[in-house]
């Protein structure tokens, strides 16, 4: 059986994932010269984190970097997404950064990112 601490963790995880799953059927039908960038973008931030989960720079991301700025900036759902996957907005100096928290939860962004390549594959 689960810890409780396992099971608020497990429930957390779930509601991030039925928010990823409401964003997901918010985004179907949009013009796929927008979607279609946003969401590689966003499966290959969370690859890399998955991939490099150790490296604080794969975690994070400066909302001024120009791929972020051209792809998902002006998406609204596209910071949603992060927000649900488990990033934080933060400051940092002068900047805003989001950024994927060191005790982010692996399995949540793991399971973002299936989605997201699932309407990868209908979208191309």
């Amino acid at each position: 059986p689960l810890t409780e601490e396992e099971q608020m963790m497990k429930m957390h995880v779930d509601a991030q994932l039925s928010q990823i799953d409401e964003l997901v059927d918010s985004v179907r039908g949009a013009p796929p010269e927008d979607l279609v960038p946003a969401l590689d973008l966003l499966s290959k931030i969370y690859g890399a984190i998955l991939d490099k989960p150790d490296e604080p720079k794969v975690r994070r991301i400066r909302t001024t970097n120009e791929k972020f700025v051209a792809h998902l900036g002006h998406l609204p759902v596209a910071m949603h997404f992060l927000d649900a996957s488990g990033f934080l907005l933060q400051a940092d100096g002068e900047e805003e950064v989001v950024v994927f928290p060191k005790d982010g939860s692996l399995s949540l962004l793991r399971q973002a990112r299936a989605k997201l390549l699932a309407v990868l594959q209908v979208e191309k």
